[in-house]
């Protein structure tokens, strides 16, 4: 603490007569108090003074949250923000903080002391930061305060005091919000139902894409896995509109938005409404075999154009379905075999949509021969090697190919209509659907029957992408022993059908569980290495890694989607922040002008000592 300094009165001379301290007897310049420098400030102590907290604590608290790193500038807990360290925006905060300071407030008691230890009013003059380290949780300040004594006399006091405060944890409502139940608004409900029973292949990508982007699953308040899809929660109506419309540029949905009424309250004319959102994805999946009815062209919806009645494969999964002729005829320009469809007019026609063959039916063949179409020919066969290679990447070409299992134990091969013209070399594996081996369900059979167009001829083989190297694929645990602890309880003593029913009951729950913890997992919303404990799932991610190695249109489209996401976690943050802006600038202004009455004429910007 330094010394205090009586403040004289102005324009005085030097040669004024002194005159002895009342108390110590030291020569001093007259003023009102008739004591020197040192008696005064040992009667008023102004560090003790703002170093009290609020109802006569010896601590003062500027409280911080945790997860979000958000200060609390609000007493009644509903303005947080983001400030930098010593920054003026927490110089403020900590001035607001300190109760004598806060001049007709009685909620910190710092009024009361001061008029106990004998200060009418207190004043600041400049106020600095003194440096500390990061990790002890105080906060220094230098102060220059002037303070007035009660009295006749009235004797003004300056003295320079340092104030340390202490950084608390205190969780926000929205950090608060997120680890209680039922505290969402909104729920983004992705379904995919698809005819083949697949449960949730087509989110594959989806999964993919999420778990490589943090910015857009820390707006998730937690996930659901579903049957047919997931269910992810959102604080808001906003977040979860966003993340619908980014997963709309990933995959061709639908989207629909219901709301219930939850609780509502006449007097105020309020209600407490939920949302859902209901993305629901195209039932098909990349390299599908699609039979098309061609009823589409008369009127029927679903916009197939001039492929339809025709077999096609799904070539394409984004913000629109692109449909690639299956048995394209030799004289067909390129272009009329490829068709873009929009998501909401495959809706308005989807039951002309019959899957017939999913990739999991795909079967490896051997190039044996490559012959371009007249009217695609470059002359000598070129090669597509990337967008800058200056060829197509698509050409329609005959196709001479053995079965991978047959090749060199038999001389049967197959002949086709490929589109992969400028893909395929003598000797390359490709992968594609064998018709004349395969056995297809009585729907595919009277799809085919009816729904194409006179005249079209069955392929023998639908080529659909070349591969590298050997393809994977999980086998099954059929043949493993039974573990020993299922050997020893069948030995075990025969129990009652209740306790029989409830161990079942208990036994599903706890799959179900685990099925559940996988599929989150995958994602990324589990830290650590919960998803690797599963031999099942391991597998699934190497088959899928595989896959990216030997397409590299599949890996594109995944980069792709990271990016689309990236965005979307970014835009995100924008929103975060202008949405808590405009309620900062609502709550400061209806409490402006508490703090200037206190600081006065204050620099905040004074220099670090």
């Amino acid at each position: 603490r330094e010394p205090a300094t009586p403040m004289a009165t102005a324009g005085q001379p030097s040669t004024t007569v002194q005159i002895p301290c009342c108390l110590c007897g030291t020569p001093i310049v007259p003023n009102a108090a008739n004591q020197c420098t040192t008696c005064l400030a040992s009667q008023f102590d102004l560090t003790s003074i703002l170093n009290r907290g609020p109802g006569g604590s010896h601590t003062i608290n500027v409280y911080q949250c945790r997860r979000c790193r958000r200060y609390e500038l609000s007493d009644n807990g509903r303005r947080w923000q983001h400030l930098e360290t010593e920054s003026p925006e927490l110089l403020s905060l900590c001035l607001k903080r300190i109760p004598a300071l806060q001049q007709g407030s009685k909620k910190g008691g710092g009024e009361q002391h001061m008029m106990s230890s004998g200060i009418s009013s207190l004043h600041l003059v400049d106020a600095s930061w003194v440096w500390t380290e990061p990790h002890s949780r105080r906060l220094k300040v230098r102060l220059t305060v002037r303070a007035t004594t009660i009295g006749g006399a009235g004797v003004a006091v300056q003295q320079r005091c340092l104030v340390e405060l202490v950084e608390s944890w205190r969780q926000c409502p929205e950090c608060n919000r997120e680890f209680t139940n039922r505290t969402w608004q909104a729920c983004v409900q992705l379904r995919q139902k698809r005819a083949d029973g697949s449960s949730r292949r087509g989110l594959v990508l989806l999964e993919a894409a999420l778990a490589k982007n943090p910015d857009v699953r820390k707006h998730v308040l937690s996930v659901d896995p579903t049957r047919h899809g997931f269910d992810f929660y959102f604080l808001s109506l906003m977040h979860a509109r966003l993340f619908s419309s980014y997963l709309a540029r990933i995959a061709p949905m639908r989207i629909k938005t219901t709301q219930k009424l939850v609780s509502t309250d006449v007097k105020s004319n309020t209600a407490n409404n939920k949302h859902s959102v209901l993305c629901d994805v195209v039932p098909l999946c990349r390299d599908d075999l699609v039979v098309v009815d061609k009823r589409v062209s008369s009127g029927g919806g679903g916009g197939a154009g001039h492929l339809a009645g025709r077999l096609c494969l799904v070539g394409r999964m984004s913000s629109v379905i692109r449909l690639v002729d299956a048995s394209p005829t030799r004289t067909a320009p390129m272009d009329r075999c490829v068709v873009d469809i929009h998501p909401e007019k495959y809706w308005r026609g989807d039951k002309y949509f019959q899957l017939l063959f999913s990739s999991t039916r795909l079967t490896r063949f051997v190039v044996l021969d490559v012959e371009l179409c007249a009217d695609n020919s470059y002359g000598e066969q070129a090669q597509y090697a990337g967008p800058k290679s200056g060829v197509e990447k698509y050409a329609l070409a005959d196709v001479e190919i053995v079965r991978e299992s047959d090749f060199g134990q038999t001389d049967e091969t197959l002949s086709c209509v490929t589109h992969l013209g400028n893909l395929l070399q003598p000797g390359d594996s490709v992968l594609g659907y064998d018709l004349v081996s395969s056995v297809l369900p009585s729907e595919a059979e009277w799809s085919l029957e009816n729904s194409c167009q006179n005249g079209f001829v069955m392929p023998d083989v639908v080529l659909v992408k070349k591969v590298k190297g050997s393809g994977g694929g999980g086998g099954g645990d059929a043949g493993e022993p039974a573990p020993a602890d299922e050997e020893e309880g069948k030995k075990a003593k025969a129990k009652s059908s209740g306790s029989k029913k409830r161990e079942r009951r208990k036994k599903r729950e706890e799959k179900k569980a685990e099925q559940q913890l996988e599929e989150v997992a995958r994602m990324g919303f589990l830290g650590g290495d919960e998803a690797d404990s599963d031999e099942l799932l391991k597998r699934e991610r190497e088959k899928f890694e595989r896959e990216l190695e030997n397409d590299e249109e599949l890996a594109a489209e995944l980069k792709c989607f990271e990016e689309v996401l990236r965005e979307g976690g970014k835009e995100l943050d924008k929103v975060d922040e202008k949405v808590a802006r405009d309620a900062a600038e609502k709550a400061a202004s209806d409490d402006e002008g508490a703090l200037a009455d206190a600081i006065g004429d204050v620099d905040l910007n004074g220099e670090t000592e």
